[in-house]
Parts: C-alpha cells; structure tokens; sequence
C-alpha cells in the first residue's frame, strides 16, 4: 500500500485534476456519440482504427460462423468442460430470481396484478484486455437468456489481428448469443443505442467498460435502457491523522 500525503493546495490540485478530466471524457463522448448517430458504420470504422489501430471494413465488424467456429481450436477443451459447469450453476442461480406475472380480482372486480415480459433486444459490453473476461460473459448473457430475451447482440474491442479473443467467442458460442460485434469503447455504446447499417439498435445495455464507456452509458439513457454505470475497481482511502494505516 502505497500512503500518499497532501495538504492544502496539493488536495485542491488533486480534485481539480479529477474535474478537468472527467468534462474532458464528458466532452470527448458527446463527440463520438454524435460522430455514430450521424455517420454509423464509418465512424465505428475510424475510432476503430484510432483508438484500438485496428483497420476494420464495415463487412469485418460483425464475427462469423466462420471465425466462432475457429475459436475452438485456440483453447483447451477442460476449459469447455468446466465452463459447462459453471454455465449450469449460474443458469440455476438466475432461474430462482426469475419473476413471474400475477394477476387477482378484489371483491370489487377490480383486478390488480404485475406483468413480466422479456425485453425484445439487449446488447452487451465485453470489455477487452490483457485476460479475457470470461466471467463477464456468462453472467451478463444467461440473465438475458433465463428472462427470455428474444435477440442478444455482443460488442467487444477487435485486437491486432482484427479478431476477438477465442475464449470469449466460445463462451458467447456455448451461450447462443445472436450476434458478435467487433467493436469497443464509446462508440459501440453508441451504435447499440441508435444503430447503424451493421449493428441493430437495442432496447437495453449492460456490461461493464472503463470510463469513456461508462459515460457513453450515461449519455445515451433515455434514448435506451442500461442496467448501471460501473465504478472503478481501484479503492482511494482518504484519511487525517487519526487514522491508523494499518
């Protein structure tokens, strides 16, 4: 643990750092967004290629049959009989919340129930990285899949080779997701909200990302449901010096 120690100005430095940075994203989204409603595909296509320096056709963005089917052999097959168990385990865990419609008729004839029906389209954000976020796979995708969702649609950075990494692409292969898209950051945020040539729009987004995404989420609610804007995963303790560091 690494104890960093400021005073006065240093502490108003700090947070006016946090400010300028967070309107600098703020701003540098709203762009982005706007660059998708008004251009779709070939603003997919130029982020694509400044932010990931990947060069992309809008034909390369969606994955293929081809290409899913073609994950398999760059992974262990333990790893597909494990994945089966934990998709069986999760599966049974998200059945038991599932909620079910009811309907009663008071004395009055009044009748008084809830109505559950699943959402037509959701699209999901796989984040990309050094480690594939498996997990965040099958615990985005079998909610949507036990409620009923009648279309998902996967968007997930490309790496350097203008391709996903195999373990995502075969747990979202196991998991029967609709559509895989080779696209991250703000941008794929936005083409999930209004759609473009490629990429349908959907009814709701969810799935975790860094903070351009996390923006790109807030930005776009109300033209389209999310599920919740994901803090960071690091921890700032802010302490005075009654606190014992240990």
């Amino acid at each position: 643990m690494k104890l960093v120690r400021l005073y006065g100005k240093e502490f108003g430095k700090l947070c006016n750092r946090y400010n300028a940075r967070k309107k600098r994203i703020e701003q540098g989204v709203r762009k982005i967004i706007e660059d998708v409603r008004l251009y779709g595909d070939d603003a997919l296509i130029k982020y694509t290629r400044k932010f990931d320096k990947v060069k992309l056709t809008p034909r390369q963005l969606k994955v293929t049959e081809s290409e899913t089917s073609g994950a398999y052999q760059d992974i262990d097959s333990e790893f597909i009989a494990s994945l089966k168990d934990i998709i069986e385990n999760v599966n049974r865990f998200y059945k038991k919340q599932l909620k079910k419609s009811w309907r009663v008729v008071d004395e009055d004839g009044v009748v008084l129930g809830e109505k559950y029906e699943p959402i037509e389209k959701v699209g999901i954000y796989i984040p990309a990285g050094t480690v594939p976020l498996v997990s965040t796979v099958y615990m985005t995708v079998l909610p949507a899949k036990v409620a009923g969702v009648k279309s998902i649609v996967l968007v997930t950075p490309p790496n350097k080779y203008q391709s996903v990494d195999p373990y995502i692409l075969a747990v979202a292969n196991l998991l029967k997701v609709d559509e895989i898209y080779k696209v991250g950051g703000a941008q794929a945020i936005a083409a999930l909200a209004f759609g473009t040539k490629t990429i349908p729009k959907v009814d709701k987004i969810v799935g975790p990302g860094n903070a351009y995404v996390t923006e790109a989420k807030r930005q776009v609610f109300g033209y389209v449901d999310i599920d919740m804007l994901a803090g960071p995963s690091e921890v700032v303790i802010i302490a005075n010096r009654s606190t014992n560091p240990l």
